[in-house]
């Protein structure tokens, strides 16, 4: 008999804030779901630790360099553009918001998205689902796309289209349902970022809740703790938090309690990413002034060396003629500041034949995957090959088993984007505290940011409860583990299962 999943996705939900609270009561809601079922307070995400890869990882199951999405800003190639995600919902309007509607809700869940969701898998084998206000929607359903006036009045602003997601898809005002018995949420408008906000998704929540008519796989995404998180830090924004907590508790009781709820559904609480403090910013257009830069967000100019794309704590740059000598070069100008914790290459890119390169101010190291009985084996069974000074990456060995610290499941998750193809040259990180800046771009000094290979960026939260939930969770549990968790539950074949080595 297939199960029923509900699975919510709280941006930036950072552990070593979250997971005291639900310990203590602070809340209670997913206290007595993490009692009734099983709470993993360290699930690893991507590298880059950002949004929209994070939140295509969960919904395909896959890495960057399965996925396609190599970030939340990357060069794009074939179309000679910069594909730009942003950080911040308003920040976007600075660059045209009709550009960015038409690239979120056509190119990112289009072209752009190279695996297949879990919406269009669930469907395929005959069951239904939903998206609340999740960014990654893509499905087999056709939904006609209504923009807002205030957005169809700017200029380049989108005309109407239609979207390709799963039977019930609600994307605030752009695609706003209504329920089996007429209701239609409300909360829209400038106030509440167009319905994309918390209050939407949990109203919206509550009424399929309250009506039974919640279909077999649904995905809940509340953003509001991501962008308080930013300006204010994890600690400042558990509040945010706290407002999920009840809404989810509303839905629950809409439904006839969390015991009935979870009599029929399990229910699945995660995050895409964590949160690190940012003290200090880093120019990274100073750091590398020696080479010429294109504009950011602009296609190559024919004097350009390099392009920058930020990421917030790691940024991608680009090479347009990318040389051993050049590769080096970019390496130690950016090595030169404190505030840079790795930079990461292919080594094929400084004359290796395979693998991968990480440099930091203590030294290089190099890994590539390899198939043999005298390699090192990861926390999932992966196998690899390594030289060089473990402190880089702050790794460590017991017989043939690979230990990880401060960077977990480093590399696996440096390997699932730089086998992108349309990944930078170059990757960069920053130190805990620090975040990247460049002309144009805004940071989060005061605040906190993501995006790094750091623990403090990449540990998610992860409870599970209810009707054909696991009774335990893995040791180790990957962002890359959440969708086969939920196709598991499902009854559903699929590619990966939880804990796969992924190649």
């Amino acid at each position: 008999m297939n199960g029923k999943v509900l699975l919510v996705v709280i941006d930036a939900a950072t552990p070593h804030v979250v997971c005291p609270a639900i310990q203590t009561g602070r809340l209670p809601v997913m206290q007595k779901l993490a009692e009734a079922g099983v709470m993993h307070q360290s699930s690893v995400s991507i590298f880059p630790s950002i949004t929209p890869a994070a939140t295509s990882t969960i919904i395909t199951g896959a890495y960057p360099a399965e996925h396609g999405i190599a970030g939340a800003s990357w060069y794009d190639t074939a179309r000679d553009e910069i594909a730009y995600y942003g950080d911040d919902f308003w920040v976007i309007a600075r660059e045209g918001f009709g550009r960015f509607v038409n690239d979120f809700l056509l190119r990112l869940n289009g072209d752009r998205l190279k695996a297949p969701t879990l919406f269009e898998m669930v469907e395929r084998a005959g069951l239904r689902a939903a998206a609340l206000n999740y960014l990654v929607f893509r499905g087999n359903v056709p939904h006609k796309v209504n923009i807002p006036g205030l957005i169809a009045a700017l200029p380049g602003g989108p005309l109407t289209e239609t979207v390709q997601g799963p039977s019930f898809l609600c994307l605030g005002d752009f695609v706003t349902p209504r329920t089996p018995e007429g209701k239609v949420d409300k909360a829209s408008g400038v106030l509440h970022r167009f319905g994309m906000d918390d209050a939407s998704t949990g109203r919206m929540l509550k009424d399929l809740a309250n009506e039974e008519h919640l279909p077999d796989f649904a995905v809940a995404y509340f953003a509001d703790n991501d962008y308080v998180s930013h300006k204010g830090g994890p600690v400042n924004a558990l509040p945010v938090i706290e407002q999920v907590d009840r809404m989810l508790g509303e839905a629950f009781e809409a439904a006839g309690g969390m015991e009935r709820f979870l009599a029929n559904r399990a229910v699945i609480v995660t995050s895409d990413h964590g949160h690190c403090e940012v003290l200090h910013i880093l120019r990274l257009d100073h750091l590398l002034s020696d080479f010429r830069q294109a504009d950011l967000g602009k296609p190559w100019k024919k004097q350009d060396e390099i392009m920058i794309c930020p990421n917030m704590r790691a940024a991608q740059i680009y090479v347009k003629s990318p040389t051993p000598e050049k590769i080096e070069r970019l390496a130690v100008a950016m090595l030169r500041h404190p505030g840079v914790d790795q930079v990461l290459w292919l080594s094929s890119l400084t004359g290796g034949d395979r693998g991968y390169t990480v440099a930091g101010t203590r030294g290089r190291l190099r890994f590539s995957r390899e198939a043999s009985s005298s390699n090192c084996i990861d926390p999932f069974g992966g196998l690899w090959s390594w030289c060089g000074d473990p402190a880089v990456l702050g790794i460590g060995q017991a017989g043939r088993a690979l230990e990880y610290s401060d960077y977990p499941n480093a590399f696996e998750r440096i390997a699932g984007v730089l086998d992108l193809e349309k990944s930078g040259d170059i990757w960069v990180t920053a130190r805990p505290g620090c975040e990247f800046q460049v002309p144009g771009g805004d940071a989060h000094e005061g605040g906190a940011s993501h995006g790094a290979l750091h623990a403090l960026d990449s540990h998610s939260p992860v409870i599970v409860a209810g009707a054909g939930a696991p009774r335990a969770l893995p040791r180790y549990m990957r962002l890359v583990d959440i969708g086969p968790l939920c196709m598991q539950i499902l009854g559903i074949p699929m590619r990966y299962k939880v804990g796969d080595p992924r190649k």
